[in-house]
Order: C-alpha cells, then structure tokens, then sequence
C-alpha cells in the first residue's frame, strides 16, 4: 500500500467519522430527546459555617 492509497483511504474514514457525527447530532436534536428540554435544579443559597471549617482544620489525618 503506498502513500496515496493511504491517504485516500484515511481521508474516506475521516469523512464518514464527520457525517456520522453531525447525522448523530441532527437525529438528537430533531428526536424527542432535543425537544424535550432540561429542568436543571435550582441552587439554594447556603451558607457555610465557619466552626466545622475550623474544626476540619485543626483535624490531624
């Protein structure tokens, strides 16, 4: 197999790798899984107590 072969048979896979993903790609975003939408969960505020900080600090593994 020389050079050429190669490279034409490298750039064959390296395009079918590229339809395959923008296919993959299309086919989430039009399927139900596109549609469907993420209800991320929402963030409490929270507050951080300094006595358990400090005392993680002062502990001795």
């Amino acid at each position: 197999m020389n050079r050429k072969e190669f490279l034409l048979i490298s750039i064959g896979v390296f395009l079918t790798v590229v339809a395959w993903l923008i296919a993959d790609v299309y086919h989430v975003s039009a399927g139900e899984y596109g549609k469907s939408g993420l209800n991320l969960p929402l963030v409490s505020q929270t507050a951080i107590n300094k006595e358990v900080i400090d005392l993680l600090k002062q502990k001795k593994y």
